[in-house]
């Protein structure tokens, strides 16, 4: 029997209150033989700017047709929109609030719709938590084969988002896009093999390496990480509570003369 792509889950619930396995309860209760795949639920609350980077990141490791649901809305309940986007490898449920814009600079827009057809919804629908009621029904109807053209209106109107990843070409300014868990700070340029590279971050002058080995424990680093953007590290200990550097602010380049 030929596997369904999965449904990819990706919020910022956490796991102790029991939402993550709610969602997951009404997607096999419509659909028991969807596959759901959790990507990250510990994402900091309402941050949308981690979920971009993360849903970036992950995207193209996932089986074509994969089915993302993106609950990290802080305006459920609002008048904001929930929009079902279908790119050319994938299918995207996510909140109208630019939690997908990384992917969509990359992999552009197929179809748009809005999601409104009450016939792929929960029965009642709560002010607060959208993910059950709305989001993790609309997913389990389309993995068991629901037309999305159905799902609601076409969006007619909406701009393709500018890419942020940038090459390093006399560029100065790097800018922090995302924090890890380790306090890397990853930027928004693209990483190259080279290494002559000094970045001052904080008043900081840090030289690019090639690997952690290559500095001394507790020092910092530029390294081109496994997403092939450069970041800022330390080895065994946390660049952002060093420096003291967070999402959004900007870190200086310079080449080595």
């Amino acid at each position: 029997m030929n596997q369904k792509p999965p449904i990819v889950l990706l919020t910022d619930f956490g796991q102790r209150d029991g939402y993550v396995g709610i969602m997951k309860g009404v997607i096999h209760g419509i659909n028991p033989e969807a596959s759901i795949i959790d990507l990250a639920h510990d994402l900091p609350p309402q941050s949308i700017e981690a979920a971009r980077f993360i849903l970036w990141n992950s995207y193209k490791y996932f089986p074509n047709e994969s089915i993302f649901v993106c609950v990290v809305d802080p305006g459920v309940g609002s008048e904001r929109k929930i929009h079902i986007y279908q790119t050319q490898k994938h299918v995207f449920i996510v909140p109208d609030n630019g939690v997908l814009d990384y992917v969509l600079a990359e992999q552009g827009i197929r179809y748009a719709f809005e999601l409104e057809n009450p016939r792929i919804r929960l029965s009642e629908v709560s002010n607060t938590f959208h993910g059950r009621d709305l989001f993790a029904p609309a997913a389990a109807q389309l993995s068991k084969g629901f037309v999305i053209t159905q799902v609601g209106p076409t969006l007619t109107s909406y701009k393709i988002p500018i890419s942020p990843f940038i090459h390093y070409e006399n560029q100065t300014q790097a800018k922090i896009i995302h924090v890890d868990r380790y306090g890397n700070l990853i930027t928004n340029i693209k990483a190259n093999q080279s290494t002559g590279l000094i970045f001052i971050a904080n008043g900081n002058m840090i030289q690019a390496a090639s690997s952690y080995s290559q500095v001394d424990e507790g020092s910092l680093l530029a390294i081109g990480g496994s997403h092939g953007l450069w970041e800022i590290a330390k080895r065994n200990g946390n660049a952002s509570l060093e420096l003291g550097l967070d999402f959004g602010n900007e870190i200086q380049i310079q080449q080595i003369k």
